[in-house]
């Protein structure tokens, strides 16, 4: 074998030097060269509109949840607080009446004038469901905006259902069964029974309605802090044309005191403090990256 290619390698050298040969060389280094460059710039193309598509989708995310807020803040601002801060006054000033009757200030029997807000009140329609939808199919947030988003379709329908709750007692209360008295509606002593139905709906739905405010409010901060990462790696990798990431504005609800004291909410914050280290599965975008090179 040796003495063959002894014998042969002048013309096999002639044939490696030919025209011919370095031609079909060339031809396939430069096909596979010319394929490389093709799929490597196909997957930058479509990391980018998949990069363009996910921070569109935030910025849909951020509308929503911002919408949400404001509905909740409307039906506050118009129904709920009031109806609350009414509550409280003439349950206070029904225990001074009372008081006042008990140590002779003024005489037994008069009677207290109770203006009850019986009006019975409803939620608008809240897309609460086709949120949760979009953060949980469309982006690859983690940790705290997931957790945000079923919160918030929670509370949403446990206000609902308060709602609904305290208009079944008005609707029994005009009915006269059982017979409308302060003591009921207040949840005072009563004949030695204690009925809390009313107060305690009350109390629900303020809460609720607080609570759908303060988590929808800081779901539209994480998303614009989501956003702003991805338009920053866009910008990073393609220079210009990256969507402005939406910022909501609840200066206006702050003026009017219609936002809850986010001290309230301090156990609820502190559990998904620095928590993000919680993996998710690589979403395609970050593949598809890795895949490229690119860094990220």
């Amino acid at each position: 074998m040796i003495a063959w290619w002894t014998a042969h390698w002048p013309d096999i050298k002639d044939l490696f030097n030919s025209v011919f040969f370095i031609s079909i060389v060339g031809a396939a280094g430069g096909a596979y060269a010319g394929a490389y460059a093709a799929q490597r710039i196909a997957e930058r193309t479509r990391y980018r509109e998949q990069l363009l598509k996910e921070i569109r989708d935030t910025n849909a995310a951020i509308s929503l949840a911002f919408g949400i807020c404001n509905s909740l803040l409307g039906v506050k601002k118009q129904h709920i607080k009031a109806l609350k801060e009414t509550f409280e006054a003439q349950k206070t000033a029904l225990l001074d009446h009372k008081q006042k009757m008990a140590s002779g200030q003024i005489p037994r029997g008069t009677e207290f004038q109770l203006n009850a807000d019986l009006e019975t009140l409803s939620l608008p329609a809240l897309a609460v469901d086709i949120l949760q939808k979009q953060i949980f199919e469309k982006l690859s947030v983690v940790g705290r905006p997931l957790n945000l988003a079923t919160t918030i379709v929670q509370t949403v329908h446990g206000l609902s259902a308060s709602l609904e709750k305290r208009n079944e007692l008005i609707a029994s209360y005009k009915a006269g069964n059982p017979p409308f008295s302060a003591e009921l509606y207040f949840g005072l002593p009563r004949a030695g029974t204690i009925n809390q139905d009313y107060p305690s709906v009350v109390d629900a739905m303020y809460s609720q309605t607080d609570d759908g405010i303060f988590f929808t409010q800081f779901l539209c901060q994480d998303l614009n802090t989501h956003g702003n990462q991805l338009a920053a790696t866009f910008t990073k990798q393609f220079g210009k044309g990256v969507p402005t990431i939406g910022e909501p504005d609840f200066g206006k609800a702050e003026t009017a005191g219609l936002m809850p004291n986010a001290n309230n909410y301090s156990d609820w914050v502190s559990a998904f403090h620095k928590k993000e280290v919680a993996k998710k599965p690589a979403t395609f975008i970050r593949r598809l990256l890795a895949r490229i090179n690119l860094g990220v």
